[in-house]
């Protein structure tokens, strides 16, 4: 137990987190750019560059680090499941196409959008929960509680006793 207590740092699952997000957002940044233009250079490199913002504050251990990237994971994962939405609803209508869309087609945009709100809800569970995390990205000054004591600041024992 006193292993986990002291686990800082960029790696475990930080470290997973970090470099599996990277094609991730790739992903949404091509994705997003397709929303707008026909996927120029310009702006994949732009959405990609927003979405890496987050991840940048990892190995700088900034304390806004976890905060950032949650709502980075949330806003990306929320524009792309609309961005999905939006090609299933109206993608046919603007570009006239002759024809519905294959069954195979369909079934692909709910599988993103699943993946998509799936990465967001782990990872915030992650950054939320993990001791690493805490530790990490604790303010210098205010170093993570021990942990034996409760949010009340007691042991556990002489918690249940009152």
């Amino acid at each position: 137990m006193t292993e986990r207590i002291h686990k800082e740092g960029v790696g475990g699952w930080l470290l997973i987190y970090l470099i599996g997000s990277i094609p991730v957002i790739l992903f949404y940044s091509v994705g997003l750019s397709g929303w707008f233009l026909e996927y120029p250079a310009w702006l994949i490199f732009a959405f990609f560059l927003a979405f890496a913002l987050p991840l940048a504050l990892i190995p700088m251990k900034s304390p806004a680090a976890p905060k950032w990237n949650i709502v980075g994971l949330w806003a990306a994962s929320i524009l792309i499941t609309l961005r999905m939405a939006y090609g299933v609803l109206f993608g046919g209508i603007l570009a006239d196409w002759p024809r519905l869309m294959l069954p195979r087609e369909l079934a692909i945009i709910p599988g993103i959008a699943m993946f998509a709100l799936g990465w967001a809800t782990v990872w915030t569970k992650y950054f939320r929960k993990s001791v690493r995390v805490e530790n990490t990205f604790s303010r210098k000054g205010n170093p993570p509680a021990p942990a034996y004591e409760t949010r009340f600041g007691a042991e556990p024992s002489e918690a249940h006793e009152n």
